[in-house]
């Protein structure tokens, strides 16, 4: 009786949990596609390992045949132009495009 006490508290105390506390719940996230001039496989790969562990950084896709880059990051952490001046310290030009087209998004310039 006496191991069996703390037992049955114990999961009393884990099924009076309300459900918002027993599962975390998932961060808003962004995704932003960047037209990029990489030509090559060795291109990907410096992209794929810098990029992969850039602070915020949830996903990451390189498409070296459309030339885009799509990464899908926490706002609480990093930014669209952060991730883009990471893309730039590397070598590689990086424009915010549609994710439909490779087309860089119209900027305000005349």
């Amino acid at each position: 009786m006496k191991r069996l006490f703390p037992l049955l508290l114990l999961t009393a105390l884990f099924l009076a949990l309300p459900a918002s506390q027993a599962a975390p719940r998932k961060k808003d996230l962004r995704t932003v596609v960047f037209a990029t001039d990489m030509h090559c496989h060795n291109c990907v790969e410096k992209l794929t390992e810098n990029l992969s562990f850039a602070k915020g950084v949830k996903d990451l896709a390189i498409s070296l045949e459309q030339q885009r880059i799509t990464i899908t990051y926490d706002p609480a952490k990093t930014d669209e132009k952060t991730l883009a001046a990471l893309i730039g310290r590397l070598g590689y030009k990086a424009e915010a495009c549609t994710p439909s087209s490779k087309e860089p998004v119209a900027s305000s310039t005349p």
